[in-house]
């Protein structure tokens, strides 16, 4: 289990250092923080750190990293919250978050067009084609997703689709774990590649029966989980 200790901004030499892990009043939403208007700071070619330290270690490690063209920041007496986006005038200029897992090693790489970072609750927003790409070749994309960095937990209430070498599944409402290894999705489809064993008793094509291969199933519910 770890423990988050501080978090650390670099922006070109400046190192920001937050402690602290009471509970507070809740965050705004990204609607709440484009309503408020001028930011108290702004940042250009951004590259953002989250770390931890483990129980018993002195060594912090890198829990994310975010390249991003700008950055916004936001104080406030209950909260401090960062907006992140990429260029204005390039659809290509995007928000990358990298993800790494409590050995230090990358377990996720995502993209978005603007991600906010709450600092005291450990919450990430992303939004706007939003891609998500683990180590294991999984793949989901959505609309908006939400990370809770304590819980180790993605979570999005928009239409979400995943993509494995060997499964797509789609659908309403998600829950899971953020290297995408256990999902919940409330309505959904899903698209199965299923292997075929052939047996030497098994009869031959003359019998009525296909040669062995993949097969494509598709499947419709109500919820499902991996």
């Amino acid at each position: 289990m770890l423990q988050i200790r501080h978090i650390g901004l670099i922006l070109a030499g400046l190192v920001l250092i937050t402690t602290g892990c009471e509970r507070r009043a809740e965050a705004p939403t990204m609607d709440e923080v484009r309503a408020e208007g001028a930011p108290d700071q702004e940042s250009w070619g951004v590259h953002f750190y989250v770390t931890q330290v483990p129980i018993g270690s002195d060594e912090s490690r890198i829990r994310v990293e975010m390249i991003a063209d700008y950055m916004a920041q936001f104080e406030s007496e209950d909260s401090t919250y960062q907006l992140l986006r990429g260029h204005p005038d390039s659809l290509n200029r995007r928000v990358t978050a990298y993800l790494f897992d409590t050995e230090g090693d990358s377990s996720a790489t995502l993209t978005a067009d603007r991600v906010l970072y709450f600092d005291r609750e450990k919450r990430f927003e992303a939004e706007g084609r939003v891609v998500v790409i683990t180590s294991e070749d999984k793949r989901l994309e959505s609309e908006r997703l939400v990370w809770f960095e304590d819980e180790r937990k993605v979570r999005t209430n928009s239409f979400v689709s995943i993509t494995s070498p060997k499964e797509q599944v789609q659908g309403y409402g998600l829950v899971a774990d953020e290297d995408l290894k256990n999902y919940e999705i409330g309505r959904f489809s899903a698209q199965m590649t299923v292997e075929e064993e052939q047996t030497e008793e098994e009869p031959g094509p003359e019998e009525g029966v296909e040669e062995g291969g993949d097969d494509q199933q598709e499947v419709d519910g109500e919820e499902g989980g991996r």
